[in-house]
This record gives C-alpha cells, structure tokens and sequence, in this order.
C-alpha cells in the first residue's frame, strides 16, 4: 500500500514537472539568447515566491546579453521575452502596436467588474472606451479640475501646520489623504474629506482594499499573471467584490443626486451619465490601425451597463490618487536626501508664489520646470511600474527574423531602461538636471517610460503631473524636508505591491522655513 501511494505521488511529480518543463526549449528553437529557468518557476523565482517586486526580477535578468536586443525569459511555465532596445520597444509599444494591445493574459479581463476598465481591458474594447474617455483631458476640462486642485492644495496646506508638529511625518500616508481628496472632487464631485477625517474614511478603505500587500493577494496576483486558466477556472478572483458593490452604490447617489442629468460641471460622472443616457458607445476597431480601413467594419458598437462605468471608476480612483501619492512620496524622500537640489526647488516655489500673490494657477507646470524636473527624476528612479507587461495577440515578427507565437508574453524592463548608465549616466544619482531646460533634448527616445508611450500611454499624465506639483508646492514654500532618524538612505519596493511603492514608511522631518 505505502509503495502504491509513493508511486502514485511520484508519478504526479513527473507529470507536473513534464508539464512545467515542455516548453523550456522555447527559445532555444528560436536562437534567442535566455537564461537557463527552474521547473514551476521559470526565471522569476524572486517575484513567484513572494521575495522581490516583479521590477528587480526583470531588472536583473536584463542585464544578461547586453548586447542583444532582446533576452528570453520564463515567466514560470511561460515564455516570455524581455526587449531591451529602444528600437525593438518603439514596435511592441507605437509602430507595430496592433499587434500588442493588451498586457498579460488579457483574454480573461472579462472575468472581473473591475479588470473592465480602461487599464486592464484590451483589443477593440479598449479602443472604444479609450476613445470615448479622452474628452475628460482636455485642455478646457484640466482646466476646470485644477479649480478643485487648488482647493485641495489650500486644504492640504492648513493640515501641514497640524503635521509639522509631530516628530516626524509618514510622508506615504499624509500624500494619499491629498492625492485621495483631489480624485474624490475632480472625478466624482464629492468630497472624501480624507485630510481632515482620515479616520474609518470609506474611500480610504477601499483604496487599500484594492492596493492590500498581504501574502495572500501576492500569491493572487502570481497565480492570475502566470496561470489564468488555473486561477479563473477554480473560481477565484483578485479583488474582493466589496470594491464593486462600493462603486456601484455610489455611483447611483451621484446619479441620483444630479437628477440623473448631466451638469455644469463637466466632469467625468457628467461623462458617464452621457454613456448611460446613449445606452451604447461607438468606436474605431483596432484594425482600422492596421489597415487605415474607413469601411464600416472599422467601427465597433459597445453596450453600456452598469458594468462597465463601474469598472471605469475603478481605474480612475485608483490611477488618481495612489499613483501620484507614492511619486510624491518618492519625490519628497529624494530632496530630503539632496538639500542643495531642495533649495533650488524652493528658490523657484518662492518665485512663483511671489509672482501669483501666493496663489496657485492652471499654469503652474509650464512656470515650474525645476520643481517638475524633480517630479519626472524621481520618476525615473522609482518608475510607477517598473515592467510594462504585453501579450501579442497575432503571430509577429520581429526585423531580426524572430517570430512571436499567439499569446507570447513581452515584458519591457523600465527600471532597467531608467538606470541604464548608457542613457543616464550615474544613474543611482538624484540629478532633476537631466529633465531641465535643453538637457531634456537629450533622452533618447523609449529610454523613459514613467508613463508608457504610444497609444496606450497614461490617458491622465497631465492631470498627475498637475496633481503632483500642486502637492509639492505647499510643503516646498513652508517647510525644509530631512530624512527623519533611522530613515535609511536607500529603499526597496514591496515585493506583493501591484505599483511601485516602497516596502517601508517613508519618515520625514518637516522643519518650519525662516522666510
């Protein structure tokens, strides 16, 4: 009986390990340079086991083969290639991009409310929704927002005389109640209040419910990127239902507040009452991309349902305010450690506020290019997504002759791009320089992807920026930021994160100015 059953288990072992290891040639067959993988794990021990962010799996692994464009990974049982060459990620991310519209098992988006929305979605789908959002960014709209940021920043500036007299400042958490406070009012016409009341605030809740770090999300977030088909057809899901049911009951408050009728506001619910009203929305098929087709097949008719503009308030919540927490966090964190780099920013903060009687004003991006110019190093050195995931959705061929199969992962390592000495040098160096005045002519192109690029680049780019640099003014006119004792001067990313952040609360000293 106990040789049976130690057959039987043996057996399965072999079976399991045939089945991990059948497409360990992959790249061999192709004559693409890889590194040797581990059965079950691939390449990516660090990330599958919890141990390292995705970001420092790939970083390292990009380093081998310098010289080629490209190396060959496994992404655990999956065959993944790493592009490296700026030229190889202009393809995959602008020229060739039909060919590479959707991240990482993107066929199974429909499996979840809120993989719907603009940033998890794919294929035609995104195309129309992507379409028919990017009206929200325009020139007039940003304009109208930056009211609400403005506010928010006068908000944020009173509670910082509160903050400064604590011994030190956990800089992630008082960024996220600003940051939160700003998406509540410009995307949904609510005040949050999570400045004042940061206590049980609801929004807070569910901003960490969709972000939590615990091992238990970890392994999610590894089982769905590497074996969807496992983790989707044992019923599980990523993210709990409660963010769902949350969204949806308050989108019906709104609704109902507005009388289920557009405003003045002309904000993003004024947005998603037109798509309700219309019931469907029109849109280009990703093929007229392709083709330059002006047919009728190159449109695409989707139905709206509540669905849908939950799943889109999802990604705008979540993109607005935990995004721009943590590079402000990062930000802060770097000029804490650069006090000569600080005094600049200041200078230049202490100018402008000279200049708009103290006020901020719309323009403030283009009349602050230092302060910007540290927003856009940190971004570089704590990019907000290391890795930028893709997933072919045709065969394609590459001018090296390499053939990408159906369904092949691609992974494009920005952390390596963005400390790569040949496009920055000293790239562990906090130098905002790089992003100032002319020298910012000299980045080559698809070396700095804090945002992506191409048609799938960061749709609020403008607004973060704007956000941002309406967080840091504030603190920069009033206070001198120190590392606070025992704050050590390097950090690493949280290896169960999602985003970028980093694994241990940012302490900041806020030290009152003499002006």
């Amino acid at each position: 009986m106990i040789l049976t059953i130690i057959f039987i288990l043996s057996l399965c072992v072999y079976i399991l390990y045939r089945i991990s290891t059948r497409k360990f040639d992959y790249w061999q067959k192709k004559n693409v340079n890889y590194v040797q993988p581990t059965p079950f794990l691939g390449n990516y021990s660090g990330y599958i086991l919890l141990k390292e962010n995705l970001l420092d799996v790939v970083y390292n692994l990009s380093k081998l083969f310098p010289n080629d464009p490209y190396v060959g990974a496994f992404f655990g049982t999956k065959p993944t290639l790493i592009v490296k060459d700026p030229e190889f990620i202009k393809l995959v991310l602008t020229k060739d991009f039909f060919y590479f519209t959707g991240k990482e098992c993107f066929e199974y988006t429909h499996k979840e409310v809120i993989t719907q929305g603009i940033i998890f979605t794919y294929g035609d789908r995104w195309k129309v929704i992507r379409q028919n959002v990017t009206p929200l960014f325009s020139s007039s709209k940003m304009r109208s927002m930056f009211r609400i940021i403005e506010h928010c920043s006068g908000v944020f500036e009173n509670l910082l005389d509160e903050e400064s007299l604590a011994p030190e400042v956990e800089m992630k958490s008082l960024m996220s109640r600003f940051t939160m406070d700003c998406i509540g009012g410009c995307v949904f016409g609510v005040d949050i209040n999570a400045m004042q009341e940061p206590k049980d605030n609801i929004f807070t809740t569910m901003g960490c419910l969709f972000l939590e770090t615990t091992t238990s999300r970890g392994i999610k977030n590894v089982v769905k990127a590497i074996w969807p088909e496992i983790f989707y057809g044992l019923g599980f899901k990523v993210f709990p239902t409660d963010i769902h049911k949350f969204f949806s009951k308050l989108l019906v408050r709104i609704f109902e507040a507005r009388d289920y009728k557009p405003s003045e506001r002309t904000d993003f619910v004024d947005l998603l009452l037109n798509l309700k009203k219309n019931r469907h929305i029109v849109g280009d098929r990703l093929q007229k991309i392709k083709t330059g087709d002006e047919g009728a097949d190159s449109k695409l008719e989707l139905e709206v349902n509540d669905d849908l503009l939950v799943a889109q308030c999802v990604s705008f919540f979540i993109a607005g305010f935990e995004t721009s927490s943590n590079s402000l966090t990062f930000t802060l964190y770097e000029l804490a450690k650069n006090p000569d780099v600080q005094k600049r920013a200041q200078k230049e903060v202490d100018e402008y506020i000279k200049k708009h009687n103290n006020k901020l004003d719309y323009d403030c991006v283009k009349e602050l290019p230092f302060v910007e110019a540290c927003i856009d190093e940190a971004l570089r050195l704590y990019p907000l997504f290391g890795v930028i995931s893709r997933q072919t959705g045709e065969r394609y061929t590459f001018p090296t002759g390499l053939t990408l199969d159906k369904g092949d992962r691609v992974h494009i390592p920005v952390y390596h791009l963005h400390h790569d000495p040949e496009y920055f040098p000293e790239p562990e160096l906090f130098k905002p320089e790089r992003f100032y005045g002319e020298e910012k002519k000299n980045i080559r192109p698809f070396t700095y992807l804090p945002f992506g690029a191409g048609p799938r680049v960061c749709i609020g780019e403008r607004f973060a920026k704007m956000q941002m640099l309406a967080g840091l003014v504030p603190i920069l006119k009033r206070y001198t930021v120190r590392l606070a004792e025992g704050m050590p001067e390097t950090i690493n990313f949280e290896p169960k994160a999602i985003a970028s952040q980093p694994n241990i609360g940012v302490r900041l000293n806020l030290l009152p100015r003499n002006n």
